[in-house]
């Protein structure tokens, strides 16, 4: 859309292109510049069409310091009244993060080009030392390769897909529990940092619900936490949300039903099978029926309608045997035991199944991945990581092909 072919386009061929939900950009940023460009290229003849072109532009998912730097100072926008609506629009999505589930419209839905396809991420954890070692597994290729290393060793971090870019936050480098966090672009197969939270915490829970990240519990190398932040990307601030009832490090998050999830985990003196869930909306974690058994450092994985707990350590040894915890009866209910016992392992949803890859088996870091069929009920191994890693962190992006290291 930077090109002088762009430039000379008829109106109604514009509107097409920036319209559709499929358009391939790495930003949002590139469309707004490409409508102005375009504009500006003949603006007595075109000026007429800024507000018309501009409501196709995801104003609400640029950044506040684009919207305030670029969108509010432009004069094409200030001096038209339905720009200044969407721009008004955008603002309130940022400013109130809390309701932007009720603020949907068709511009705070992120564009979808085809070809898009799920790839798993395994980040960082350690075999004989902690390192920064990525790698992503194409299931349609099946394959593994290596990408971009982190920009700082971490195991123990938390790990989630946000809007098509994978974050780490926290961790333990071998000498201390972290506060920073680096966010991957795999468009750009490179490592940014963004704001550190406001607490250092390894072993913590994480995961994404509303455009949101949500981080709670863990370690600060003193004590065990239950206290919650959230970080929001398009103003890169981290805010404080209500904490946990129980100290937590090693439990694990989820998110089902717009409610999020948290998991077992240790409280510096038990191992826990208690799970208790926080419905943002309401600002109140509620406990919820316990989990058959003790399960630190677990995986856990919301997929049709279920969380999905398995292994972990009860205190006694790495466990293999998992459950699912059904919401409509408010009951958990066992399922298939893996082929491997696992603690400190990932586990993740990816096309429909279930992922569970690396962690420590009680004697050994593992490399080892396998896949659950909720249909048959049934683990099958399937290709193995390149690099056997215990405390890994892991998520699923959806991305237009990855790029190697190389």
């Amino acid at each position: 859309m930077n090109t002088e072919e762009f430039l000379l386009l008829p109106y109604n061929d514009v509107e097409e292109l920036v319209s559709s939900g499929q358009l391939n950009v790495s930003s949002e940023e590139k469309v707004f510049h490409a409508v102005l460009n375009w504009v500006k290229h003949d603006l007595a003849g075109r000026e007429q069409h800024v507000a018309k072109l501009l409501k196709h532009v995801r104003l609400p998912l640029l950044e506040r310091d684009f919207l305030m730097s670029h969108v509010e100072c432009e004069p094409l926008v200030r001096t038209s009244e339905p720009c200044k609506e969407l721009l008004l629009e955008a603002m309130k999505y940022h400013l109130l993060p809390d309701q932007r589930a009720a603020l949907t419209t068709e511009r705070t839905a992120a564009r979808q080009p085809e070809g898009l396809e799920p790839f798993l991420f395994a980040v960082g954890g350690s075999l004989f030392a902690i390192h920064s070692e990525c790698e992503v597994f194409s299931a349609r290729a099946d394959r593994w390769q290596a990408i971009a290393p982190m920009l700082f060793r971490r195991s123990r971090a938390g790990v989630v897909g946000l809007n098509r870019q994978l974050y780490v936050v926290g961790g333990y480098d071998g000498t201390s529990d972290l506060s920073t966090a680096e966010c991957y672009s795999p468009h750009l197969n490179s490592w940014s940092t963004i704001t550190p939270m406001g607490t250092k915490r390894s072993c913590l829970g994480i995961c994404a619900l509303d455009g949101l990240l949500y981080v709670c519990g863990g370690y600060d190398g003193a004590s065990c936490l239950n206290s919650m932040e959230r970080f929001d990307p398009l103003t890169g601030v981290w805010t404080s949300c209500p904490a946990m009832l129980l100290r937590r490090r090693y439990c694990r998050l989820a998110v089902l039903d717009n409610c999020i999830y948290a998991l077992g985990g240790f409280d510096s003196s038990n191992y826990q099978a208690t799970v208790e869930r926080l419905d943002p909306r309401a600002g109140r974690w509620d406990p919820v029926p316990s989990m058959s058994s003790r399960r630190s450092s677990c995986g856990v994985a919301a997929l049709d309608g279920m969380l999905y707990c398995v292994g972990g350590n009860d205190g006694t040894m790495c466990m293999s045997s998992g459950e699912r915890f059904n919401a409509r009866r408010q009951a958990w209910e066992p399922i298939a035991a893996m082929h491997s016992r696992r603690s400190t392992h990932e586990l993740v949803t990816m096309g429909g199944a279930l992922y569970s890859l690396g962690g420590n088996d009680g004697s050994s870091s593992l490399n080892s991945v396998e896949r659950y069929d909720v249909a048959t009920n049934k683990w099958a191994l399937v290709t193995a990581m390149l690099t056997r890693r215990s405390s890994v962190g892991a998520a699923v992006l959806d991305c237009l092909g990855v790029p190697s290291a190389s």
